[in-house]
């Protein structure tokens, strides 16, 4: 998941420091909620610590009651995170539960997902990964490699498409 929209209004606020505005809490609500409704609960959920990221998923884990404190685990390293470290923090944390959520910015998360397609080798409606937008790969099992294996795209969520 990419985090919510961010609030631009202070240009004095450092970039890690960025809150989400109104639309983006809102945004992450819509989120949270349509992964209770799908049954879609992540057994772990890994974070960027910066505050857009921290609030995104503060406010899609106030949505789903199985996600608490111990679920979430922030990563300095998924801050601005490029592909290649974004795959190694998958390579950490995969095979240590069924399901992993990783929130973090763009363009590290947009080039991990078109990597991803690519890889699966599958068309999709897939454009772009703007704020707050969700999407969901499949794979065999815990022990997939994403450099090497292909996933199936599951779902791409977008916030404004949910109503």
């Amino acid at each position: 998941m990419r985090h919510a929209k961010s609030d631009w209004s202070d240009q004095g606020v450092l970039d890690f420091d960025r809150p989400i505005n109104k639309r983006g809490r809102k945004n992450a609500k819509r989120i949270g909620l349509w992964m209770v409704e799908n049954h879609l609960i992540p057994d772990q959920i890994v974070c960027s610590p910066a505050l857009r990221a921290r609030q995104t998923i503060e406010l899609v884990a106030e949505q789903i009651k199985e996600i608490d404190a111990s679920t979430i685990f922030f990563d300095e390293s998924l801050y601005l995170a490029d592909l290649e470290t974004l795959i190694e923090v998958i390579q950490i944390y995969k095979s240590k539960h069924n399901s992993l959520m990783i929130v973090a910015h763009n363009p590290g998360l947009e080039e991990l997902v078109n990597y991803l397609i690519t890889k699966s080798k599958i068309n999709s409606d897939y454009e772009s990964l703007t704020t707050a937008n969700l999407v969901i790969f499949k794979y065999q099992d815990s022990q997939f490699d994403p450099v090497t294996d292909q996933g199936k795209l599951i779902e791409f969520i977008r916030p404004k498409k949910l109503g």
